[in-house]
């Protein structure tokens, strides 16, 4: 069952992250960083009619506590993402995020104590090197260079964070359950992006001029493919953390959603017209390898 959730997680993440890159060349990076978790909020109310629900009381402080972490990393997270997709192409940034796969399993080893077998490690260094091959073959127009390299940066945190509130989660979701930890962890998320994107746009006017007003047109303009983002998240993060649930070793959900790197890229020739080079093709098959050797193992 956890690997069948891990698919459809897959599934439904090579899908938002496409049409999430289309959404950020009309709405800014930090109005998508909160944005795409807001417009999930109807969905994800919707799955609490479906499975038991835990009020606040009913949760121990070590969940709340860990809630307070775990909302903060990753508003980070989502930062930091949303503005390396807005700089640079999708497939130059989705196989960077494959990282998030090794970052996971080594979390789940000091955080939640699993143990990777070698087959993982040897797995996770093969993603290792495809991303080393695909950053370093990448097609760069020279404008575009630096960049790229501070989407490199961006990713690396991204990396960095995840590898530790990924695993926090499963702690909080034996405590309680899917559709209730991602109520709670999306209501205090939401606020607390938009707070920061606000402060943001409050210091530095200068750099987002009529923000507010472009922000309601490209809402306005964009509302399905943004009902269309919320509902993939949902469903995603739904799927996920059943997943990490039921699974040996929670990294390796991760490891089977970052397979979702080939159809994003492949997304990125198709539709967006993003070009990759051949030894980008080969580094993606060497990322694909390391996925495979962790999910049979």
């Amino acid at each position: 069952m956890w690997f069948s959730l891990s698919i459809l997680a897959m599934t439904m993440l090579a899908v938002r992250r496409t049409a999430e890159k289309k959404l950020t060349n009309n709405i800014s990076s930090l109005a998508m960083a909160w944005l795409q978790q807001g417009i999930a909020l109807p969905f994800i109310v919707a799955a609490l009619f479906f499975a038991p629900f835990f009020m606040p009381s009913e949760l121990p402080s070590t969940f709340w506590s860990l809630m307070l972490v775990y909302v903060v990393l990753s508003a980070i997270d989502l930062y930091c993402y949303f503005k390396a997709l807005t700089i640079a192409d999708i497939s130059y940034v989705a196989p960077l995020m494959s990282l998030t796969t090794v970052s996971s399993i080594f979390g789940a080893y000091f955080v939640l104590g699993q143990k990777p077998t070698i087959g993982g490690l040897v797995g996770a260094g093969l993603i290792v090197l495809g991303v080393f091959i695909v950053n370093k073959t990448k097609y760069v127009h020279e404008k575009h260079i630096k960049t790229n390299r501070l989407a490199l940066l961006l990713v690396l945190a991204v990396v960095l964070v995840r590898g530790y509130y990924a695993n926090i989660e499963v702690v909080m979701l034996r405590q309680s359950n899917p559709t209730t930890f991602n109520f709670y962890s999306s209501i205090l998320t939401v606020p607390l992006v938009l707070a920061v994107s606000a402060l943001i746009i409050k210091t530095s006017k200068h750099r987002y001029p009529n923000y507010w007003g472009n922000l309601s047109k490209g809402v306005t303009t964009h509302i399905m493919p943004l009902l269309f983002v919320g509902l993939t998240y949902t469903v995603n993060l739904l799927a996920t953390y059943q997943a990490k649930l039921t699974s040996p070793v929670a990294g390796y959900v991760t490891a089977i959603k970052s397979a979702a790197v080939l159809p994003i890229v492949l997304i990125g020739v198709f539709v967006l017209h993003e070009k990759v080079s051949k030894w980008q093709w080969a580094g993606l098959g060497v990322i694909c390898s390391g996925l495979t050797l962790l999910a049979l193992t």
